[in-house]
């Protein structure tokens, strides 16, 4: 008789703390409530909650919920798994109306962020992010894709949001938020307009100007190996190009006023320098004293506008055994007119920084020949 008390007791137990359901048959109800159950003791959220001794389903179709004594567990059916959603994230996701509203199901358990104070919760369509300093706020959409790009809460440009989305209609302009150290501007067709004003509600004043781009080189030298049965001394024959282009920190390209983005250089190999001095690249190639015009803006500048330089330079051998003058110190490699080239980039910022008198270096070599060049940025309003 004892054992038979003990037997039920355990099953009374079983039906309290599980989420109960008729079946026991492969892939049934049965198997995602054994998903939700071993979520529950995952997370630690006690016995089921005396409102509900069942699980049950979403509004939204597939799902499965059920609230627990510490939180609940919810079923998301395109991922076939079960998350835990508890306290103030939890009434922040009933503000958007659980899964039937825009975030959709949890993808994600709450989580610590990594390097700074605060929590946060993946869903289908959006987070909810926690910090002591500014709350329990939604972050979704353009907005959560350009945080993302500039590090989420450890940006140094944004930092935790600390509103959630708010509506607008201004200069084409939808909406707007606000994070710890700036705004997030959208609107349909438009690129994310970034303020560096935490507390902005207005997009920005449009301060793009026309800048001039100029480049001056300061000095090109380098060595080679010598010409075979000649007393000419240790040269390069240079032929190639080297290439510039302008882009937002965002990573889209901003091409010139004629909408174009040239080589500042181009030496074909046919028409290759022999023996080059910097005079010769000056006043045998097109326009090296390069000048162009961008629309940009500072706030473009602020956010880490840069140029990207690439070099694809030769020295003709007489063995025809061209060498490649390889950039040495670069910021990466990338698939640009039909080869794999290092390049380096340059911040607009740090040009203004340098009251527009930046002077910058580069070297590039393959074994023994070697190029060494140095030139002058400025950035001038038209």
């Amino acid at each position: 008789m004892k054992k038979a008390s003990l037997v039920l007791l355990a099953l009374i137990i079983c039906l309290v703390t599980t989420a109960q359901v008729s079946s026991q048959t492969d892939n049934s109800e049965y198997g995602i409530a054994l998903k939700i159950s071993e979520k529950a003791t995952q997370k630690k959220l006690g016995n089921v909650h005396a409102e509900s001794a069942k699980m049950r389903p979403t509004a939204a179709q597939g799902g499965w919920f059920l609230r627990y004594e510490k939180g609940w567990v919810y079923y998301n059916p395109k991922l076939n798994q079960a998350f835990a959603i508890w306290g103030e994230t939890m009434k922040k996701y009933e503000t958007a109306k659980f899964e039937t509203g825009w975030l959709g199901f949890p993808t994600t358990d709450p989580k610590n962020t990594p390097n700074r104070t605060g929590t946060y919760q993946h869903f289908d369509n959006g987070s909810i992010y926690y910090s002591p300093n500014t709350g329990y706020h939604f972050v979704g959409g353009a907005f959560k894709n350009y945080w993302a790009t500039k590090g989420w809460e450890n940006s140094a440009e944004l930092g935790f949001p600390k509103t959630d989305e708010v509506e607008i209609f201004i200069e084409g302009y939808t909406r707007y938020q606000q994070f710890e150290k700036g705004t997030l501007f959208f609107g349909t067709g438009k690129e994310i307009l970034y303020s560096n004003n935490p507390n902005a509600t207005t997009p920005p004043q449009n301060t793009s100007s026309k800048l001039s781009l100029q480049f001056y080189p300061n000095e090109m030298n380098g060595s080679g190996d010598k010409m075979v049965a000649t007393s000419q001394e240790d040269k390069l024959d240079l032929y190639g190009w080297m290439d510039i282009r302008v882009y937002k920190g965002n990573g889209k390209e901003i091409t010139d006023e004629s909408n174009k983005s040239y080589s500042i250089f181009y030496i074909p190999e046919k028409n290759k320098i022999d023996g080059f001095h910097a005079s010769d690249i000056k006043y045998e190639a097109n326009n090296i004293n390069m000048q162009r015009s961008y629309a940009i803006t500072q706030d473009d500048i602020m956010a880490n506008a840069y140029i990207r330089i690439t070099y694809w330079l030769n020295d003709h051998d007489i063995s025809n055994s061209n060498d490649y003058l390889k950039l040495q110190a670069f910021n990466g490699s990338w698939n640009y007119n039909n080869g794999n080239h290092p390049y380096r980039e340059i911040k607009l910022k740090d040009i203004q920084n340098s009251n527009n008198d930046l002077l910058t270096y580069d070297k590039l070599a393959d074994g023994t020949e070697k190029m060494n060049v140095s030139y002058k940025w400025k950035l001038v309003k038209k």
